[in-house]
């Protein structure tokens, strides 16, 4: 997460202060109440209001940020991995249930598309201090090959490069890290594939872990150039551009 600091006289939670966590954008920016919270089996927190049981095109918050909003989630701070909590209103009880993983409508859905399609995209949606990212799931159980993330894209237009890329990789297309690749963005513009490591893999890329679990996977980060044709490494590149595009690799 970005670099930003807090300063809590007791820290309820065992994870860190700055882990990422996933919540609506109904509780990211207009501040609605966090009134569903799982702990999902990967380690993810994700913290929802109560107009969805999903997190959608969701927005990442530090854990620190959540709690300096709402101190009353210090009372499910020791949820269970695999847990979910819901209450009624803030100050209510929570009610608790473990989350059996063929409960989980959302990583069904995942493996259904990953049979269907042979890949599920995930999209988060830019904050205020985060670029929007999405990234893919299944690739290496279905071509055997790395994942694929977009960073700085709008999640339409990075889940279509995605798909495309995935495509090309599917003809047999060679598609490694240093290669240009066409037609991932319409017109002439190409796209330059990078490796992310291994630190990145967990940052932006939790539910693939979640997928392979100890089996591990390789990602490729899709980088694409500005409307100028530069990319985030060349000395024309501005800092906005460099921010919101950071390398993976």
């Amino acid at each position: 997460m970005p670099n930003h600091t807090h300063d809590f006289k007791v820290w309820p939670f065992s994870d860190a202060v700055n882990t990422a966590t996933y919540c609506t954008s109904k509780v990211a920016h207009l501040r609605f109440p966090v009134l569903q919270v799982s702990h999902d089996c990967d380690g993810d927190w994700q913290f929802l209001d109560a107009t969805t049981e999903t997190p959608s095109e969701c927005v990442l918050l530090c854990l620190g940020c959540i709690y300096e909003r709402d101190a009353t989630l210090a009372e499910i701070s020791d949820l269970p991995r695999g847990w979910r909590a819901y209450r009624s209103a803030v100050g209510a009880p929570w009610e608790r249930w473990e989350n059996l993983p063929d409960e989980d409508e959302q990583e069904q859905k995942a493996l259904s598309d990953i049979e269907s399609y042979g890949l599920h995209v995930i999209s988060v949606s830019e904050s205020d201090e985060l670029p929007p990212f999405s990234y893919s799931i299944g690739i290496g159980r279905s071509l055997g090959l790395p994942e694929l993330i977009v960073v700085g894209l709008k999640c339409e237009v990075a889940q279509a490069a995605i798909n495309e890329c995935y495509s090309q990789m599917k003809s047999g297309i060679q598609v490694t890290p240093g290669t240009s690749v066409a037609g991932l963005l319409g017109g002439d513009f190409k796209c330059l594939i990078g490796e992310v490591s291994s630190a990145n893999l967990r940052e932006y890329m939790g539910w693939a872990t979640w997928l392979y679990g100890k089996d591990g996977f390789k990602a490729y980060q899709i980088i694409f150039p500005s409307t100028t044709g530069v990319f985030p490494w060349e000395s024309e590149a501005s800092e906005w551009f460099k921010k919101w595009q950071p390398l993976l690799a």
